[in-house]
């Protein structure tokens, strides 16, 4: 099978080399990017257990990150229009000539299975921010943009996997037990669901000359759970 939208897209975040990415929030691209080699620390208020060995977890609320200065490669957002204190501290933490990126998902609503998805996972999509931060920061070139459109046949794993990487976060995990039963009515002995979707992609290089120079914060905890 030829390489998903998904995956191209995420090679296209990193760029061209195994890189070390911050993954902000608990998300199935951290994991797609662990897939692929990346050294990837996941950082977030809904870090709640270690749900891979292979990667790195940190809870941590608010807007400072309890990170050392120029530790990684890219640093991935939800989106990139965050407040000044955020988009600052994502520049302290990137390497020169670091990433900054972000993606978003569109899911082609008119297959029914899919609207009855949605009704179990809930609706993740993030809003616009109204206020162009980005931009008005000066601490990140240009951005770039990428648009990955695809087919892609899902199986009952593959299906249940998308089920949890679309998961509103006010929906539990206990909820997506009814993807069973849209399977059951919707592979029809197909043994296969077709999913299209569109993913839009953007990145841009850290500016790191117009960062004010602050001293680094106490060293993170990482999460440890018996």
């Amino acid at each position: 099978m030829d390489v998903i939208a998904s995956e191209r897209a995420a090679k296209w975040m990193v760029g061209d080399r195994l890189s070390t990415v911050l993954h902000l929030g608990d998300g199935g691209l951290a994991y797609e990017l662990a897939e692929q080699g990346h050294d990837v620390t996941v950082l977030g208020d809904d870090v709640e257990a270690i749900r891979n060995p292979d990667l790195t977890y940190i809870r941590s609320a608010g807007e400072r990150l309890p990170l050392r200065s120029s530790t990684f490669d890219v640093v991935i957002t939800p989106f990139l229009q965050e407040s000044p204190t955020a988009l600052a501290e994502y520049a302290r933490v990137l390497v020169p000539g670091g990433l900054l990126s972000t993606m978003t998902r569109r899911y082609d609503d008119s297959i029914p299975w899919v609207r009855r998805l949605r009704s179990i996972t809930g609706d993740r999509d993030t809003p616009e921010p109204q206020v162009d931060t980005f931009s008005a920061s000066g601490l990140y070139r240009e951005p770039e943009t990428e648009v990955f459109s695809a087919w892609e046949e899902l199986d009952l794993p593959h299906l249940i996997r998308f089920a949890e990487q679309t998961r509103a976060p006010s929906v539990s995990e206990s909820a997506l037990g009814a993807v069973h039963d849209l399977w059951r009515e919707y592979a029809s002995g197909a043994a296969k669901l077709r999913l299209r979707h569109e993913t839009r992609c953007v990145r841009a290089v850290v500016d790191k000359s117009a960062l004010a120079v602050e001293p680094d914060p106490p060293d993170a905890i990482l999460l440890s759970l018996d």
